[in-house]
């Protein structure tokens, strides 16, 4: 017994004209990942041109800015930045010439020193605060040192967006966060758990619970709003 089953024939061009006319559901990826280059310093000293006639080198995974004939060598990198937007910069100092000072600066071009930290004079943890004011923003690793043999040592430089305290991801105008990964892994919305979603009458941005280190990969999966 054979079966016949007739339906009737599509339109696609009609069906395409039907969904555009509805809109249609949007949903794109969104990356945010730390705005500099080779900031852990791994295997080499990619991204990173010497100031000053610096001697750049590796030192336990570390990046080595070291004297080399003239006064204050530096390392430095141009990143992408948003005009009006504000950053967190944060680096460890691994070591430093006893007696001698560094300082990091974010500026408008290579040789600027401002905005800059204080000097400073130990190892740690430090992270500077700023305003771009270009699209292309300068980070500058400075030793303060004018005789052979010295040099500061740097690891762990970062760039990210922030709202003044936390660091954020901001999406485009028009998108929402649907779901947010970090390094692969699906985050928890929440102010209790890893992000949390805030809308400031603009934009919408993810505020990670725990700031993201420098090779914290963050992808957040818009729709539109």
């Amino acid at each position: 017994m054979t079966v016949y089953i007739e339906k009737p024939s599509v339109n696609l061009r009609e069906e395409l004209a039907s969904l555009r006319n509805q809109g249609g559901y949007q949903e794109q990826q969104f990356w945010f990942e730390n705005a500099v280059t080779n900031g852990t310093f791994d295997t080499d000293t990619t991204g990173w041109t010497a100031g000053n006639s610096a001697t750049l080198t590796l030192s336990t995974n570390a990046l080595k800015v070291e004297y080399n004939a003239v006064d204050n060598p530096f390392a430095y990198q141009g990143i992408t930045t948003v005009i009006g937007a504000t950053y967190i910069l944060s680096f460890e100092v691994v070591g430093l010439t006893a007696g001698e000072d560094l300082r990091v600066i974010a500026g408008v071009n290579a040789v600027d020193i401002a905005p800059s930290t204080a000097l400073l004079t130990a190892a740690g943890n430090y992270s500077l605060t700023f305003t771009a004011a270009a699209t292309t923003t300068y980070v500058k690793l400075q030793a303060l040192v004018n005789a052979a043999g010295e040099f500061a040592t740097f690891d762990n430089v970062s760039v990210f967006e922030t709202d003044g305290t936390d660091v954020v991801h901001r999406l485009p105008k028009g998108w929402k966060p649907k779901d947010v990964f970090e390094d692969g892994l699906l985050q928890r919305e929440g102010s209790a758990n890893d992000y949390t979603v805030v809308y400031d009458g603009f934009d919408y941005y993810v505020k990670p619970a725990v700031a993201p280190s420098a090779t914290t990969q963050t992808c957040v999966i818009g729709v539109k709003a």
